[in-house]
């Protein structure tokens, strides 16, 4: 049978990288996005549903959800991906505005899927539910990101939750703690010595989007049948 998944934050890095991954193994993939889709509208398959959504809006977390539901009838697989950052120079410097921004689309909205798609998972009595967190939980990141570092440590937590719910259902719910990637969301940091903070990595470089999909691809395969309300740690030795 072939599996239905969705992928918040699919037009760029980690999402875009486990699109194209799992387009190998022929699922079916919605394809949330937000601020563009240019990369999705360059894959040609049929095997891809585009689907828009402001995850600071209510309203649109549940629509992406019915959405899929209404062209698919079901999602097997749900991967938390979508995530917003906001830097500041100091802790004290942080809006609120970018606080609520950060928590909507870091934990409200995958906590809103995720219950979503834990009841529909249950008809079937299968479901795959994997939260993308970041090392920055283990390090507490800095000041200027606290809410980004707040929100990620709240996502894994909330794993955990959702996996003890889901477990009598063989609904299996899991984290990857991604370490530091090669994609553009470093930019949105200008405080970040890029270079240096490689050197800290005791593999000394960055990881690879790609890198980061197959941990999932393995997570949510059959191979990884009996692991649930982990937190996978993929940071090159950190």
């Amino acid at each position: 049978m072939k599996r239905n998944v969705l992928i918040t934050g699919a037009n760029s890095g980690i999402g875009l990288a486990l699109l194209k991954r799992l387009l190998e193994d022929d699922y079916f993939i919605f394809a949330h996005y937000h601020s563009s889709d240019n990369n999705l509208k360059s894959i040609k398959s049929d095997n891809i549903y585009p689907v828009y959504g402001d995850f600071c809006r209510t309203e649109d977390i549940k629509r992406v959800f019915n959405k899929c539901l209404e062209v698919g009838g079901r999602i097997d697989i749900l991967i938390n991906n979508a995530g917003a950052f906001s830097i500041s120079s100091n802790i004290e410097e942080i809006s609120e505005d970018d606080f609520d921004k950060i928590i909507n689309i870091n934990l409200k909205a995958p906590f809103i899927l995720s219950q979503l798609t834990l009841e529909s998972m249950k008809k079937s009595k299968w479901g795959r539910i994997v939260n993308v967190s970041s090392i920055g939980v283990k390090y507490g990141g800095n000041p200027g990101s606290a809410v980004y570092t707040i929100s990620k440590a709240a996502l894994e937590k909330m794993t955990i939750c959702f996996a003890k719910a889901g477990a009598p259902f063989n609904i299996l719910v899991n984290a990857v703690r991604a370490g530091v990637v090669d994609t553009k969301f470093h930019d949105l940091n200008p405080f970040k010595d890029i270079k240096k903070r490689t050197m800290m990595i005791p593999l000394k470089r960055c990881a690879r989007p790609e890198e980061i999909a197959e941990t999932i691809v393995f997570i949510i395969s059959e191979k990884s049948s009996f692991t649930t309300g982990s937190i996978i740690t993929v940071a090159g030795g950190e």
